[in-house]
């Protein structure tokens, strides 16, 4: 069986969103790192190395040419070589491993040219930043890489979908101008997909508010809100076991006692600003956000006490109320039990069965036991609830012959009896003289016939069309 061909990636657009997604997931482990002073370098250098890396790949228009090959192999020679010289020598593994990782996906961006590879490009910076985010020394403040990064993959995803179905428009002879259009579209698509994930996980019930996972088993401090493990300079780069251990019982003990808080403190937000390393973009970002926080903080003060003081009179007036609280509910609760049980009923239509069931004891076995004798209207009546039963009601607006046509398209084995009953009762009510008591049973005759007619055959309430297509 011949293996079908991933469709060819030509639109720019998905590479810069996907060398977005592979910056800034480098960035995110390089962040780990932020305390020895050479974040900036290494973010600059991984920047440098995906953007030329991707823009060889761009170049080839979805057809892998031999410069994308000697490129691939030069990026391959060169990983390998600071694997062993810079990689394994300074983070040791799994850090140094991770860098390799991202070193075989710069010599890959050469020769991404399908979809299938940009979905593998995806993956690896995926893998890279959950490398990043369970990391003991990851806090709050990696959400300033993490949160475009989602937007990158977002952008990257929708990007190349809208391209695709563009090209498929262009392809089947529609020739419009929709390249105006596509960035308008994306934009817009990204921002719906982000908003939707951002309301979804608003209603998502967690175990505290600020908290983003459960967090027993994870071995970051990501998800916690609460202040940050605090770098020593003593600690190694690395990401083994034992050195994973102590830095995350260095997290947990005074200094980071702030972890297992409830939430991030403003002094948490401005210590954090002040850590080495961190870039000045982002400690001005952290004191502006520890400065609103603040601000809002006062503002919402006096509006707390006030809801505070609204809930405790709410609470003191249930506990004065409460008896009567609970007598209004179960009423209520009664009443909608009522109310259920009269739309289920009617839904049943127990009331028509029940009155369809009643004219027919009355009409054929209890006159001669009451003494009272049934007229023309009173079996008139009778069939029209008993029609009403099987869903063919009379309309309000249709007299009896208007009626007597629908019947008889309806039910075309009833139309002679139904014919002859709307005739004896059109000549009891328009005629000068009343019906004679052999007319009258042959009224009650033709009544019991459709009784047993209607309920025992199965043609009952079958369109005309449907009965001459099944042979009725």
């Amino acid at each position: 069986m011949k293996a079908t061909r991933s469709p060819a990636l030509s639109y720019f657009p998905v590479y810069v969103g996907l060398f977005a997604a592979l910056t800034l997931a480098a960035i995110c482990n390089s962040f780990l790192d932020i305390q020895y002073g050479a974040f900036r370098f290494e973010a600059l250098l991984w920047s440098l190395l995906f953007a030329f890396t991707l823009w060889i790949g761009w170049r080839q228009q979805g057809e892998v040419s031999a410069g994308g090959k000697k490129a691939q192999k030069v990026v391959l020679v060169v990983g390998l070589l600071l694997t062993v010289v810079l990689f394994i020598p300074m983070w040791r593994f799994p850090r140094a491993g991770l860098a390799m990782l991202l070193m075989l996906q710069a010599a890959q961006n050469c020769v991404t040219v399908t979809r299938r590879q940009l979905y593998l490009g995806l993956l690896v910076s995926l893998v890279a930043v959950m490398f990043a985010a369970s990391h003991y020394r990851a806090d709050w403040t990696m959400l300033f890489y993490l949160l475009p990064y989602i937007v990158a993959v977002v952008f990257s995803l929708v990007g190349e979908q809208i391209n695709r179905r563009t090209d498929e428009v262009r392809r089947e002879g529609l020739k419009i101008g929709v390249a105006g259009g596509q960035g308008a579209a994306i934009a817009f698509a990204t921002a719906l997909i982000l908003l939707n994930g951002a309301l979804l996980y608003s209603l998502t019930p967690q175990v505290s508010w600020p908290s983003w996972f459960w967090s027993y088993g994870q071995p970051g401090h990501l998800g916690k809100l609460g202040g940050s493990p605090g770098f020593q300079p003593g600690q190694s780069g690395d990401g083994s076991a034992n050195q994973s251990t102590s830095g995350s019982g260095q997290g947990q003990g005074a200094d980071g006692e702030g972890m297992s808080g409830s939430g991030l403190s403003i002094a948490d937000m401005r210590e954090a600003a002040r850590r080495p390393g961190m870039p000045g973009w982002q400690a001005s970002s952290i004191n502006a956000l520890a400065d609103m926080a603040e601000g809002i903080g006062q503002v919402m003060q006096p509006v707390r006490l006030h809801l505070s003081e609204l809930w405790d009179a709410l609470k003191e007036w249930l506990k004065q109320h409460q008896q009567a609280l609970v007598l209004s509910l179960l009423a209520l609760l009664a009443l909608a039990l009522l109310l259920g049980a009269w739309k289920f009923g009617k839904e049943l239509r127990l009331t028509v069965w029940l009155r369809a069931q009643l004219d027919y004891l009355w009409l054929v076995h209890g006159s001669g036991l009451t003494g009272a004798k049934p007229t023309a209207t009173d079996y008139y009546a009778a069939m029209q609830r008993l029609f009403d039963l099987h869903e063919h009601a009379r309309p309000a607006s249709a007299n009896a012959r208007e009626y007597l046509a629908s019947l008889s398209l309806h039910f075309r084995h009833l139309s002679e009896d139904v014919q002859q009953f709307t005739l004896l009762f059109e000549k009891a009510r328009y005629g000068n003289q009343a019906l004679t008591p052999a007319e009258l049973a042959q009224m009650g005759a033709i009544y019991q016939r459709l009784y047993r007619q209607a309920d025992v055959l199965n043609s009952l309430n079958v369109p005309l069309g449907k009965r001459r297509m099944s042979g009725g």
